[in-house]
């Protein structure tokens, strides 16, 4: 079994749709129907054909990314995993932008899908050529576009507001009355925030991740300084989720960080995988 960007991202997107399909019941994700529509892209997705019968749906939905997840013929799940992230994506009512996030993820790998023609997304990739090669060299680069667009876009649209730049917008999410913390660390939350250092420190500190992981993206394939911001927004993105809930946006990060700086010629071998070799077995694949 070997690691590499590509089939974690993969895995990991399938995770977070999956967990939202078991965990949540039909009126929650859909409400008490899904309206009709002329859009013929809107028609054909799957939870609108089978809009009578959810139930098959969803079953339909969750035994395919078990699929994905376990990576069996990643040439045939690449397309069924979009169809899906993309179908749920038009129909659920609760979507939130990792939604969005994971269909476009899922669209752009599928290209390296095609190629992909292995039994297994988690074997050694022995049948390396040069048409393959410029297809994923080609999509990772869309892929890190598009990440690196999305914290670019998070980062300017917080300078249009004031709570932001005068660093005191996190005092008010925190204490949200429904994106807010738990209401049991409230008090300790209300505390902390009262802090000038402390608020402004955390919002500031928001801004400057974002910025610099938005400019990774020209940073050498090489340069170790990935993997440091790589920690660093898998830990922002663990945060949001403790204090605001977003399960499914965190895995859809996750996903998105390791497909952005993780290097894509980047394969370990898990029987070798130990803690204290981690940073070697990186280094030694470049």
């Amino acid at each position: 079994m070997y690691l590499s960007s590509y089939n974690i991202g993969r895995s990991v997107l399938a995770l977070g749709t999956v967990l939202t399909l078991l965990f949540n019941s039909n009126y929650v994700l859909f409400g008490l129907e899904i309206t009709y529509s002329t859009n013929f892209v809107y028609d054909y997705n799957l939870f609108y054909l089978l809009r009578h019968h959810l139930i098959y749906a969803k079953i339909i939905s969750i035994v395919i990314l078990f699929w994905v997840i376990l990576g069996f013929y990643p040439r045939i799940t690449g397309v069924l995993h979009w169809y899906i992230t993309f179908s749920f994506f038009l129909s659920c009512d609760i979507i939130d932008g990792g939604d969005h996030i994971a269909s476009n993820l899922t669209l752009l790998l599928i290209p390296i899908t095609l190629m992909d023609n292995r039994i297994n997304h988690w074997y050694s990739d022995t049948k390396k050529n040069i048409p393959k090669k410029v297809v994923s060299d080609i999509f990772f680069l869309l892929i890190s576009v598009q990440v690196c667009v999305i914290y670019l876009h998070a980062f300017v649209g917080k300078l249009f507001v004031e709570e932001w730049v005068n660093g005191t917008a996190v005092y008010y999410w925190f204490t949200h009355n429904f994106f807010g913390v738990n209401p049991k660390l409230l008090k300790l939350t209300v505390y902390l925030c009262s802090n000038n250092f402390i608020v402004t420190f955390i919002t500031w500190g928001t801004l400057a991740l974002e910025f610099f992981l938005s400019a990774c993206i020209l940073l050498h394939r090489k340069n170790n300084n990935r993997y440091l911001f790589y920690v660093m927004g898998i830990l922002f993105h663990t945060s949001i989720a403790f204090i605001h809930g977003l399960i499914s946006f965190y895995f859809t990060m996750f996903a998105a960080l390791t497909l952005y700086l993780i290097p894509a010629n980047l394969s370990i071998d898990v029987k070798t995988l130990k803690f204290k070799n981690i940073w070697r077995i990186i280094l030694k694949q470049f």
